[in-house]
């Protein structure tokens, strides 16, 4: 499901696949002038108010005119990034998904993967699940009604997963003697395994009596990752 304006996750992905194509690195995205940043702030201005009003209003009873004042904008400056609900909340699936291709793309430029780096790896992902929390909470309640093609919706996952498992097999050197069929496989289920345990723990609030929750997503991890890790000398790799 796609919008009509060129979306954040869109444009990130394309711009750091190139990167990593052409240089065997991430590399920062190129500066925008003023004028396109400050049409990229308002842009995510009205996301943040979108959430806000969705969670309170929900996506049927919200109008533009409320995510307008929550936004501190006049109604034309919605219309003139959204024609309407359903494309707002495009672009917060879009968010997410771009979310977590930071994520990945912080992992996949890792220098080493051993179990430390992948353990505080994921503490900054927590965070960004964390950012992400609210905005899957509202698109979630508003699919009945603002999605408009399951097969679009489809297709998006897809494509965004992709890219993920992209990401993580892109270091050939790190999966040498791996055949690539079977890497990829690892690289998506440690991308599926990483999005289930954050969704239902921090977006759907699963209570978790575990001192620290990480330290076993981080095994299992590890162990999906086994043939690209290096050995940090630390208790649990061996």
């Amino acid at each position: 499901m796609y919008s009509e304006i060129i979306s954040p996750y869109t444009a990130y992905s394309e711009v750091m696949q190139r990167s990593v194509e052409e240089t065997g690195r991430m590399e920062p995205t190129p500066r925008r002038n003023l004028r396109e940043e400050q049409k990229v702030l308002t842009h995510r201005r009205l996301l943040d108010a979108a959430v806000t009003v969705f969670a309170e209003k929900s996506f049927l009873d919200a109008r533009m005119e409320d995510i307008a004042q929550a936004a501190g904008v006049t109604r034309a400056t919605v219309y003139a990034h959204f024609p309407g609900k359903a494309e707002i909340v495009d672009a917060l699936v879009d968010r997410v998904y771009g979310l977590m291709g930071e994520a990945y793309a912080d992992l996949a430029a890792l220098p080493r993967w051993t179990r430390v780096s992948i353990r505080t790896w994921l503490d900054g992902a927590e965070v960004r699940w964390r950012e992400m929390a609210p905005i899957r909470r509202v698109t979630n309640a508003a699919a009945p009604g603002a999605f408009r093609s399951l097969s679009e919706g489809r297709e998006q996952y897809l494509k965004a997963h992709e890219y993920y498992v992209g990401l993580l097999v892109g270091h050939s050197e790190r999966w040498r003697g791996t055949d690539p069929a079977e890497a990829r496989q690892r690289a998506l289920m440690a991308v599926l395994q990483t999005e289930s345990f954050f969704s239902i723990w921090i977006a759907a609030g699963w209570p978790l009596e575990t001192t620290d929750p990480l330290h076993l997503l981080a095994d299992t991890l590890c162990h999906l990752l086994a043939p690209a890790l290096q050995d940090d000398g630390s208790p649990e790799a061996g």
